[in-house]
């Protein structure tokens, strides 16, 4: 895909798939335990009439050269992506909105939106309101040669709706700093450290720091090859999405509790 063709939406067929898609993560957000108590549901589609007039009083106050610089916009960009960083910092001011109480937010956002909430922070006073906060995550490793997991393309992640059987095939396949042969990886060991494998183990499925100290000392040493962190970490994922998909489905029956409303 080219520069200018990444800009180009087609309506038709990319709204109804996203508006799935946000729906789809819903239930994910309440399968990982979230409340309805205090956990409210936006949906940008649905709800635009909660975040519109928030959203046309920060597009006044950002210039295009800012959005341009900012973001990296072009003379290809259309005008939805050049508006839509006013509708994502909506939400840093709706509670006052909805309760009358002025409150500083936190956002919890991998680091590649941190852009959003810097030129968010940058007028919030403007509007009268708090500078919103911002905890940068760690993003999910991909299964590839670098970078994060990609939707487009499959292979490079693993979905929450993934079956078992396609978790190990993708974990099977991921790239490994392992070396080219058994031989080779017993005698001069692998490097977890390039291993898309011993990062799931690092950031996600271990806690113990002796464990995880212990597996990366035997993944150099070549006491430990590539097929056998794969097989173990293959079953965990699987022992996690078993439970994580039940929870998904009882989501199903709850989730418009956590819709917001006005």
């Amino acid at each position: 895909m080219t520069d200018d063709e990444k800009f180009v939406i087609d309506d038709e067929r990319v709204l109804p798939e996203t508006t799935k898609l946000a729906h789809e993560n819903a239930l994910d957000l309440i399968a990982l335990g979230f409340k309805p108590s205090n956990t409210f549901i936006i949906y940008d589609v649905e709800d635009i009439d909660l975040l519109y007039d928030i959203a046309l009083e920060v597009a006044k106050r950002i210039t295009y050269s800012t959005a341009r610089a900012t973001f990296g916009f072009q003379d290809s960009t259309n005008l939805g992506w050049i508006f839509y960083p006013a509708v994502q910092a909506a939400p840093c001011f709706i509670h006052k909105k909805l309760t009358g109480e002025n409150v500083p937010a936190l956002i919890p956002a991998a680091i590649d939106q941190d852009p959003y909430w810097r030129i968010t922070r940058d007028i919030a006073q403007k509007l009268g309101y708090h500078k919103p906060a911002q905890i940068h995550n760690r993003f999910l490793p991909g299964l590839g040669v670098g970078g994060k997991m990609n939707a487009s393309e499959p292979e490079t992640a693993i979905f929450t709706t993934d079956l078992p059987e396609l978790v190990k095939q993708k974990i099977w396949r991921a790239f490994t700093g392992g070396k080219g042969t058994v031989a080779e990886q017993r005698k001069e060991g692998a490097n977890p450290n390039i291993c898309t494998i011993f990062q799931y183990f690092l950031y996600l499925f271990e806690q113990d720091d002796k464990k995880l100290a212990d597996r990366e000392k035997q993944c150099k040493a070549g006491e430990t090859l590539c097929g056998d962190c794969k097989k173990e970490l293959a079953e965990r994922v699987n022992k996690f999405l078993a439970e994580h998909q039940k929870k998904r489905e009882k989501a199903r029956n709850i989730v418009d509790k956590f819709h917001i409303k006005r």
